[in-house]
């Protein structure tokens, strides 16, 4: 997607309380702009099922993991009782998240732009106002530059709260309603194309998974295999090695990678605001414990999250970490194996015999012993590896579609910067 033919550098600009602004822009607060109240009740019990028909409504947490900058229906519905208990938004309000558990979490935002009446529930501040465009605001309030207002803002420590008496001061660049709009409807487009992608991945996912079910369980079978399936113990497959139980003491601010439960996500090595380290000589103390190109790691403790195990391959940027204690490492001489098993642990009826094991357990965890003693069926390790290839394949597929899709993103968060600074306009 290339950058919008609407949009030419800025050639006259001002100083401003924000820096460098266009003429023609002012600064405002948001108290300026409108009034704030708050939202109440639809605790998360009342959230009726899916299928269910009931009305609109939003909790805070939503607003942080379901929604971007705005949203025209909410995923969310409540029945008529917990409706008439929490309170009524409308179009063009802005609903700000009151509570988080970080900082990146607190004061985001998203603008409701739908037409049907909704209802948001307690710790949501609701914004409203009727002179400028809902939709620039839902850009503007998630924007790099306000977003620092925002958190500075931020009170509390285990649990980050926001108060509307403190939002009435956040200064915004405000240009004016039909620049808005053409900003919005700029930055719009780049949502179509960025959902797209999202959907393609969807699809993508969903025929891997299907893929999965009907070669890792033998229900369908390449041309040339027919040799019965043997069934094992896992511990005669693979062996899963527990990671050191490094202390916080010899965490340093520069050194090797500390991968840690946290960094362990679905089909993923996080790091992010999460990366930590250990001094860069532990690498030689603990080769045990280092992590190389293709290792595949799973977390132990909280290791299922929507009914997905947390288990992920080592990068070639992820090389040289080190394994911390409630990680395991998944090791075997064979690669083909070991590509093999990464999937097979990805099988529904994998993890549900996870979540047996686990249950009764605060916070859930799994044991060695017990991954070791779990029995599967295997066929000969040629099928195993012709399985594996079809499905490292389809997972390569996916992740180029998901590099598109971060450079889609990329290439509007630069958009973004740039016109709701006023460092580029539109045109009239």
């Amino acid at each position: 997607m290339t950058h919008n033919t609407d949009i030419t550098p800025t050639k006259v600009q001002k100083d401003s309380k924000l820096g460098v602004i266009p003429d023609g822009w002012k600064i405002k607060t948001l108290d300026e702009l409108g009034t704030f109240s708050k939202g109440k009740g639809i605790s998360k019990n009342e959230i009726l099922e899916e299928g269910e028909i009931g009305l609109p409504g939003i909790r805070y947490a939503e607003i942080y993991t379901m929604y971007d900058f705005y949203t025209d229906n909410f995923k969310s519905h409540v029945n008529k009782e917990s409706a008439e208990n929490s309170n009524e938004i409308q179009f063009g309000d802005i609903l700000f998240a009151g509570s988080g558990e970080t900082l990146e979490d607190i004061g985001k935002s998203i603008a409701y732009v739908g037409k049907q009446k909704a209802y948001a529930g307690g710790d949501i501040i609701i914004f409203r106002q009727e002179t400028e465009d809902s939709k620039y605001l839902g850009f503007l309030l998630n924007n790099d530059g306000v977003r620092r207002q925002l958190h500075k803002l931020g009170q509390g420590h285990s649990v980050v709260h926001v108060y509307g008496k403190s939002l009435k001061k956040v200064k915004l660049p405000i240009p004016p309603l039909p620049e808005q709009q053409k900003i919005a409807q700029i930055l719009a487009t780049w949502d179509v194309a960025i959902k797209k992608q999202e959907a393609i991945i969807a699809k993508k996912q969903e025929l891997k998974n299907a893929l999965m079910q009907q070669l890792l369980t033998g229900k369908k079978r390449f041309v040339g295999f027919d040799d019965d399936w043997e069934y094992k113990r896992m511990d005669k497959l693979i062996n899963y090695i527990g990671g050191e139980a490094f202390k916080s003491k010899n965490m340093v601010d520069n050194g090797v990678k500390w991968l840690k439960i946290a960094n362990v996500g679905i089909g993923e090595i996080k790091w992010g605001s999460e990366t930590t380290y250990l001094p860069i000589e532990f690498i030689e103390s603990y080769p045990k414990y280092v992590l190389h190109n293709n290792d595949v790691v799973m977390a132990l403790t909280r290791p299922i999250l929507n009914d997905k195990l947390k288990i992920a391959r080592i990068k070639k940027e992820d090389e040289n970490s080190l394994l911390n204690q409630r990680v395991s490492k998944l090791v075997t001489n064979n690669q083909n194996v070991l590509d093999y098993i990464y999937y097979v642990h990805q099988l529904p009826n994998f993890i549900y015999a996870m979540n047996s094991m686990m249950a009764g357990t605060d916070p859930p965890n799994i044991s060695l012993k017990e991954l070791s003693s779990y029995h599967i069926h295997v066929p000969k390790p040629k099928e195993q590896q012709k399985i594996a290839e079809i499905l490292i394949t389809a997972d390569n597929e996916i992740t180029a579609l998901q590099q598109q899709l971060q450079q889609l993103k990329t290439q509007k968060k630069g958009l973004m910067q740039q016109l709701l600074t006023g460092k580029i306009r539109v045109k009239k």
